[in-house]
């Protein structure tokens, strides 16, 4: 019985270039700076592979399993990521701007510094995600669960946030503005919340007094 010797870098980008990208062993795999704009990768096991810095724009990675993977400054514009799994990822300092990440699990992703500007996350899992400085200029957070989400100094100007769950979240120095939406949203025990923010919210029970200790 042989072993199959592993696919170069080179051969790897091939493939994938060529629609064959289901070939590929991405576990671990270097795709340092490889441009893969518009790449099919739908559904693929991709754990714990090396994109940063790679081009990514406009690639299918739908439903994608990306747990653990480095994305660390990855052009990532427009990407479909719905339903995908970047469970603990590293995407820090990357470019998701109007990226697709509908119902997507980034629970404990590092999202550092990262554009999300125009991002749809509706119904996404950011539950203990690092979103510190990460720009989400009218990004559509729409029923996500950003529990124990740290967004200290956040870009939340016209995000909406409608029915998200912020609970324990850390908040100090996020910026929103008056198109900021937080229609029932929970602000359970959160840190930094601030008063004006809270106030917005058409749920104004319990949970935002809470906040506010």
């Amino acid at each position: 019985m042989t072993l199959e010797t592993p696919l170069s870098r080179d051969a790897m980008i091939t493939k994938i270039r060529s629609g064959l990208a289901h070939e590929v062993d991405f576990y671990e795999a270097d795709l340092l700076r490889a441009d893969l704009a518009g790449a099919n990768l739908q559904g693929l096991e991709l754990v714990r592979a090396h994109f940063v810095l790679a081009n990514l724009h406009g690639a299918n990675l739908r439903e994608a399993n990306l747990s653990r993977a480095w994305l660390i400054g990855a052009n990532m514009g427009q990407v479909d990521l719905n339903c995908a799994s970047l469970r603990d990822a590293n995407l820090e300092a990357a470019s998701l701007r109007e990226a697709h990440l509908a119902q997507a699990d980034l629970a404990r992703a590092i999202l550092r510094g990262c554009d999300l500007h125009g991002a749809q996350l509706q119904g996404a899992d950011l539950s203990h995600a690092d979103l510190t400085g990460a720009n989400l200029w009218e990004a559509d957070l729409t029923g996500a669960n950003l529990r124990d989400a740290i967004l200290t100094e956040a870009q939340l100007s016209g995000a909406k946030l409608n029915q998200a769950d912020l609970s324990r979240a850390r908040l100090t120095g996020v910026i929103w503005d008056q198109r900021t939406e937080v229609q029932a949203t929970e602000f359970y025990n959160c840190v930094g919340l601030d008063p004006a923010l809270a106030e917005r919210n058409v749920w104004v029970t319990s949970t935002a007094e809470a906040a506010l200790g």
